[in-house]
């Protein structure tokens, strides 16, 4: 099979095995590759990042059968984050973002971290506030946070996960600024349960 495109990583084996099935119950041929195998045995280690790949013409479909929502982020957005991201290092850099009528993250609000802190943010509550009204002022609603993992990978950390954000709101996260291309990821963050969202930054 033509390996065209990743639609899901996992972190154990057994959860993109049955991803596999999922999808070729759906009648989408799935293949799960993982690059630190090597000519290991696949299955040897029981805990490692996996990755579900499929046809490009199949993508959409993927994502329906798993369940998988996606979120389109505006590449003038995704480079506002990363700046911010930059500046604010060594500490976490956070912010506010608008969201437009279609859903789509229009606007960015870089906003102060009161805790000044390399693994932890806060959000003042006049700052959020005003980025309320600023988002209100454009027609936009404020339905997402962004910050940063100066040296962790971009998933939602223990402080990030019990923070009390709302819980419908997208958790972008910037990681590791440290590293040589940091990445953009986005979680819905639910009663202590993390749900990844697929970003896809246009061009």
């Amino acid at each position: 099979m033509k390996a065209d495109a990743t639609v899901a990583v996992y972190d154990v084996r057994s959860d993109a095995d049955i991803a596999v099935l999922r999808l070729a119950a759906d009648g989408i041929d799935a293949r799960i590759s993982d690059d630190s195998e090597g000519g290991l045995n696949p299955g040897f280690f029981v805990t490692y990042g996996v990755r579900v790949i499929v046809r490009a013409h199949d993508v959409d479909d993927a994502y329906v059968s798993l369940g998988i929502e996606r979120v389109s982020v505006p590449a003038q957005v995704a480079d506002a984050m990363f700046k911010h991201a930059g500046w604010a290092y060594p500490n976490e850099a956070c912010g506010l973002i608008g969201i437009d009528d279609t859903g789509v993250p229009a606007f960015v609000m870089c906003l102060s971290n009161g805790d000044a802190a390399p693994d932890r943010f806060t959000i003042s509550p006049d700052e959020h506030f005003g980025a309320n009204r600023f988002a209100e002022g454009r027609s936009l609603v404020v339905g997402a946070v962004f910050h940063s993992h100066p040296t962790s990978d971009a998933y939602p950390s223990r402080a990030d996960i019990e923070g009390g954000a709302d819980p419908d709101w997208l958790h972008f996260i910037i990681g590791p600024v440290s590293g040589p291309k940091p990445l953009i990821r986005c979680f819905r963050i639910r009663d202590g349960f993390v749900t990844e969202v697929k970003v896809t930054v246009e061009q």
